[in-house]
């Protein structure tokens, strides 16, 4: 009979072993273990892969690291129910999922804004990356800031000022331009605009957008009316009802900062008896799925919130497969009109003499 000789059981793979190969101090291996946030992500990531070539899995925590958690993206956003984040979450969805992603939604609470931990329940999971939508970085970028200091891959919905970050978006000026071309081209003279809150960069851009083309159909601006009325459904409708209330003030056709605020204005319109479009055209912003389902279904400028998603989600495996050369990408999605039954044609339109 043969007798088989065994060689000596191989050693536990340690810490200082994990370290020593990494390049790394034994510290900085146990903090990547604890889920300390301080280590940079390039250190964190390094030591990460040389657990895996290791087969170093002692605990969960290590396990957690080297395995199904480090598949996942978390998507910040400051209203999860808003119809536009949910086109823009299935875009993003159909991306991660398909490259094998799990996504952690995070809504972003007014009340966490200027929370520095903010961030804290999601570093326990260590997400491969970060999409983070207008509205949830922060009243100055506090969120996005932290998340480039631990230099995790990030992807924003349009840039923000001050900081270089890979980013996804579309020219809310030239959009709105866009629908205010339309109706003056309609015939329409007598215009108001919903505009969004007065805080937002994106709101002041698409008044901008509105003041631009009345500037070139040559009508005076101070013709139109305009309200910082908010984004919600009802604030149009609040605002409309004061808007559209008296006839000899009221505009023909109103630009709303998006389908939510044209949504109230459509109740605000019922209310005070008037028929869209006879009495009042209305046109929106952003093109979300029930739109088409007002009556009469409403136009509007669409940016595709789901190609939006998309694209942000293509963009952050890019920047997680290191594609992305030197330098931050800017994704740009390009407005288009969606004509419906919500604006009606003026065949002689109105002078400015008897405009106002």
């Amino acid at each position: 009979m043969k007798i088989r000789k065994f060689g000596r059981p191989r050693r536990a793979v340690t810490t200082s072993d994990i370290a020593r190969l990494s390049g790394v101090s034994r510290s900085t291996v146990s903090a990547v273990l604890s889920g300390n946030r301080h280590v940079r992500e390039s250190t964190r990531r390094k030591v990460i892969e040389c657990i895996r070539q290791q087969n170093y899995e002692s605990g969960m925590i290590a396990r957690s690291l080297v395995g199904e958690l480090s598949r996942m993206v978390a998507v910040l956003a400051s209203n999860l129910g808003s119809p536009f984040h949910m086109m823009f979450f299935r875009g993003v969805n159909d991306v991660l999922c398909h490259e094998d992603y799990h996504i952690l939604f995070h809504n972003v609470r007014p009340e966490d804004q200027e929370d520095p931990e903010t961030l804290a329940s999601l570093r326990a999971y260590r997400p491969a990356g970060y999409i983070v939508l207008k509205g949830a970085e922060g009243p100055r970028a506090e969120h996005v800031r932290q998340i480039l200091e631990e230099d995790v891959p990030l992807v924003t919905e349009i840039g923000l000022q001050g900081l270089d970050t890979h980013s996804v978006g579309f020219d809310n000026r030239a959009g709105v331009k866009l629908g205010t071309d339309y109706v003056i081209d309609m015939g329409h003279r007598r215009l108001g605009h919903l505009a969004g809150p007065a805080f937002s960069s994106a709101a002041r851009e698409r008044k901008m957008g509105f003041v631009e083309s009345l500037i070139d159909h040559d009508i005076p601006v101070s013709q139109a009316v305009i309200s910082d009325t908010g984004e919600t459904a009802p604030a149009g409708y609040r605002e409309a009802l004061a808007m559209l209330g008296n006839p000899q003030t009221r505009p023909t056709a109103l630009l709303c900062f998006n389908d939510m605020v044209a949504m109230g204005v459509y109740r605000a319109a019922n209310e005070l008896e008037l028929e869209i479009p006879r009495d009042i055209s209305v046109i929106g912003f952003d093109g979300i799925d029930f739109a088409e389902l007002l009556g009469p279904p409403l136009t509007t400028v669409s940016i595709v919130p789901e190609q939006l998603g998309r694209k942000a989600a293509e963009l952050l495996i890019k920047v997680i497969r290191n594609e992305t050369g030197r330098g931050t990408i800017k994704e740009w999605v390009e407005p288009e009109l969606i004509e419906r039954g919500s604006v009606q044609r003026i065949e002689e339109p109105l002078s400015a003499a008897t405009s106002v």
